[in-house]
This record gives C-alpha cells, sequence and structure tokens, in this order.
C-alpha cells in the first residue's frame, strides 16, 4: 500500500533544537503519530516529548525501519537529529541535510529543517533545494530571511539579532540547550580537545572579549536546570549575567509553512 505523502511531515535537525521540536508538537491537535529516528542524538528526545504533552503516538525507529514504516491516516511526522559536530564544518553539514532530504523525499510530503543559515551552510538552500522531490522549508524570519542561528531564531530573526549585537558586545548567549551542552558542542566543533577544559575556555573567551552571559528567555526546557546552569557559567568565566525576553513566532511561522507545503509539487 503506498504512502500518503501529504499526510506525512520530514523534520531534520540540530539537537540544539530539542526544546523547540517538542514545542511545535505538542502544539499540534492534528498530529497522529511521531516517529524519531534512533541514533546517538535522539536520546533525550523522546522524553521531552513527553514532559512537553505530546498527544500524538511518538515511537523510535531506526533508519533502516524507515521504509516498512505504515502509511499514516493522519498528520505524522518523522524527526531526524543530526550531530552538533556537523557545524564544525558547514560543507559537511549541507551534504549530510541534503542526503537525509533524499532518504526522506519518497515517503514525506514536505520536509522542515530546523537549522538557519549556520556558518553559511544553508546559504544556497532555495537553488539546493530543487534537486528534490518534495517541497524544503527552512527557518525563516517575518521577513523572509533564513535566520542566522539557534540564538537568531529565538529573538525573532536577523535584524533582532543584530540589534542585539550592536547594543550587547562582549555578550555570549545561551539557549537552555547551549546552556546544557555547550561544554561537549565546544568538543565536537572542535574548539577545545578537552570538553572539561574550563582554562582553556576561559582563554578563548578573554580573547574574544566576552564579558557577560545572557540567558535566552524561550520559556522552554527545565527553567530551574536553566537558572542553574547559568549560574554555574557566569560563575565558571567570572561573567555577568543578564536575560533577554524570545519569540517562538519563527518556529510556528516555519512549522505552518512545512504544514502547508504538505504535498505540494515542486519544479
Amino acid at each position: 500500500m503506498p504512502m500518503d505523502k501529504s499526510a506525512m511531515l520530514g523534520i531534520i535537525g540540530c539537537r540544539l533544537f530539542e526544546d523547540e521540536i517538542a514545542y511545535v508538537l505538542s502544539r499540534d491537535k492534528e498530529l497522529r503519530h511521531i516517529w524519531v529516528v534512533k541514533n546517538e542524538e535522539s536520546e533525550d528526545l523522546m522524553l521531552k516529548l513527553e514532559r512537553a504533552g505530546v498527544r500524538a503516538k511518538a515511537d523510535l525507529v531506526k533508519e533502516e525501519e524507515l521504509p516498512d514504516l505504515p502509511p499514516p491516516k493522519a498528520l505524522s511526522v518523522i524527526v531526524w537529529l543530526k550531530p552538533m559536530a556537523l557545524h564544525s564544518k558547514p560543507e559537511k553539514l549541507n551534504e549530510e541535510v541534503h542526503a537525509t532530504i533524499s532518504k526522506l523525499e519518497r515517503r514525506c510530503g514536505s520536509v522542515l529543517l530546523f537549522y538557519g543559515l549556520c556558518g553559511n551552510a544553508f546559504k544556497h538552500l532555495e537553488r539546493d533545494a530543487k534537486a528534490h522531490d518534495v517541497p524544503v522549508v527552512i527557518l525563516k524570519d517575518q521577513g523572509g530571511e533564513i535566520v542566522d542561528d539557534c540564538i537568531g531564531t529565538v529573538l525573532g530573526g536577523t535584524e533582532e539579532y543584530y540589534q542585539l549585537l550592536k547594543r550587547s558586545s562582549g555578550t555570549f548567549f545561551l539557549t537552555p540547550m547551549w546552556a546544557a551542552n555547550w561544554r561537549e558542542l565546544f568538543h565536537k566543533v572542535q574548539i577545545l580537545p578537552d570538553p572539561n577544559d574550563v582554562e582553556g575556555a576561559r582563554y578563548i573567551f578573554q580573547c574574544v572579549g566576552y564579558k557577560r552571559v545572557y540567558k535566552m528567555d524561550t520559556g522552554l526546557g527545565d527553567q530551574d536546570r536553566f537558572d542553574r546552569e547559568i549560574d554555574e557559567f557566569a560563575r565558571l568565566f567570572d561573567f555577568e549575567k543578564g536575560s533577554v525576553p524570545c519569540t517562538l513566532n519563527v518556529i510556528e511561522r516555519s512549522y505552518q509553512l512545512a504544514k502547508q507545503a504538505l504535498g505540494q509539487v515542486t519544479s
């Protein structure tokens, strides 16, 4: 029985967007089934889906089992998280994501990328997406610009990010996932050879000129844990602390655009 492509949405994204992915899926009352591709990046996502109150049935599935998935009777989603380490090589990140789109396009009506420009890895996405037989949507702001990264996403877009950077020179920004994983991420993108090398991180921050840390207040994740991690980060590097109110408009809008694109024919 062929799969109804219009009922299946593919989501490919970075693990740093776990909270945002759980958020949009928890708010979708039309969603009936979530398939999470099992890998090292997906360990926490299932728990976060449960904590977010997702109503849909959620299952872990191995990549090789994807062809045997039953056809969806209503809106279903495949979530495929990718390693944070790919950010160290934008060209590799681009290749990996497009290879994954190719694996999903025969069963999905559209694909949503939980990425921004990410070091210009997706600068030419609209051009590159023409190679696929499925609509590809990426996180964009209200002006239609691809957001820079996960920080720009929760700020609302490119202009908002630029304005914050202008008035907050020397500030390091942390989302809940960044706060929980900064050591691992610094190691995986080859900034630190040892994820526990706090002195090495302190030296790098001093060279760059960071003096404060701002909490990106999205309202997502474990807020008590987030506050503790912000406090620890500020204490480790003797940073001043601050907070920035954030928005989830980019996430919500992009998700709705990907749903609207389900089943559309690409040129």
